[in-house]
């Protein structure tokens, strides 16, 4: 009843919200009946996602392709399921969290890490340990409702850390997201808070966070709400923290997230209007207010070169373009180059090309992606 009465309001105040850019957000494929209240999902390699399911549901791990469909089941005998609400993936270990506290009332905080890397071609896992943790800054339990800002529904990790995104509850709502940090070691921890921001004020239901995934490079991040998608360009920064918001199709209740290449995929839970499903979203559309900000988004060093030369291409936001094709046409329109970008030629800065072997003539570079460019290349000996 609840839920009918939200998708009611939101579609009545959408006009009013302020909620940015619209994104066309598109359906992958319903999910089964066992994921109907999926609350986390990450990608475990090129094809494979991890999802999970929130508390009241079994203990269990559920493997789906790139299309929704299930391929394994793993029951995670031994280890509960309180309120599993986030899972992130990092080096064949799984992190799972065991952390949502909708009445701020918890003191069993834990998230379990699993070593995995057998998982798909043994069907093995085992248990390497826990990290319990607390908020320093929370003295009662419950928190006082103008001071309930310790659920958590999201979760990313990168190399030895862990960072958190809590799911603000104030009354009245203030709209400020903590973001607090651990090891990645399995031992008891302070949570340490490494930041703060706001999403907006109004409606906590539009405004929550729910969700969060890190963008192409790591310096930028995605998180997740019940009608909208944030992006966080520079989100380690302290001194300022930008959100871009860009509107969803539909107020639903999303709590999984998780990038594969320019894809962005997320887990819509099953409602009374709507199946849970599987939907997916370009993230080249978040980046297309670049073209905005960057006359030039790369730059060639030299366009005319001999056959004994590199070409040389020059990015300033390379990470971006990182998994992009590129070809080298010649005038009769043949590719006599392509490839696709990689990140370790990204790490030197932009893409190097050797001509040796190529004729003297005109040939024409192109670049695929949001900042989709080519250019008129004179080869001579």
């Amino acid at each position: 009843m609840l839920r009918n009465i939200l998708v009611q309001l939101y579609l009545f105040l959408q006009p009013l919200l302020g909620l940015g850019q619209s994104l066309p957000d598109t359906l992958v494929s319903p999910l089964p009946g066992d994921l109907k209240e999926c609350s986390g999902m990450t990608l475990i390699d090129d094809t494979t996602f991890v999802l999970i399911n929130d508390g009241g549901n079994e203990a269990e791990l559920f493997l789906i392709d790139t299309l929704g469909q299930v391929q394994q089941t793993i029951a995670l005998i031994g280890i509960p399921n309180r309120d599993w609400e986030s899972v992130a993936y990092a080096d064949g270990l799984l992190y799972i969290g065991d952390f949502g506290n909708n009445a701020n009332k918890r003191t069993d905080l834990e998230i379990f890490v699993l070593d995995i890397s057998k998982l798909q071609s043994a069907q093995t896992w085992s248990l390497k340990g826990s990290i319990p943790f607390q908020y320093p800054e929370q003295s009662e339990f419950p928190a006082a409702e103008e001071r309930q800002y310790y659920d958590l529904e999201a979760m990313i990790v990168e190399r030895d850390s862990l960072f958190l995104f809590t799911k603000n509850r104030t009354k009245p709502f203030d709209g400020l997201v903590k973001v607090y940090g651990l090891s990645t070691e399995t031992k008891k921890q302070d949570a340490k808070l490494i930041k703060e921001f706001k999403t907006n004020v109004g409606l906590k239901h539009f405004n929550w966070v729910s969700g969060a995934s890190l963008g192409p490079n790591g310096n930028d991040l995605f998180l997740l709400g019940y009608s909208k998608i944030w992006y966080v360009e520079n989100w380690r920064h302290t001194h300022q923290t930008d959100l871009y918001s860009y509107r969803l199709k539909a107020f639903s209740q999303k709590e999984a997230l998780a990038l594969r290449g320019r894809q962005l995929y997320m887990a819509q839970e099953k409602s009374p209007n709507a199946p849970q499903s599987l939907r997916k979203v370009d993230v080249s559309l978040f980046l297309n207010r670049f073209n905005q900000l960057i006359p030039e988004a790369y730059e060639l060093k030299h366009s005319r070169l001999s056959s004994k030369d590199t070409l040389d291409l020059v990015f300033q936001k390379p990470r971006y373009f990182i998994g992009e094709n590129y070809a080298l046409y010649n005038q009769t329109g043949e590719a006599v180059k392509q490839g696709v970008i990689s990140e370790e030629s990204l790490r030197k800065g932009g893409l190097q090309l050797a001509l040796n072997g190529l004729p003297p003539g005109t040939y024409v570079l192109s670049i695929e992606g949001p900042f989709k460019r080519a250019f008129i290349i004179q080869i001579s000996l």
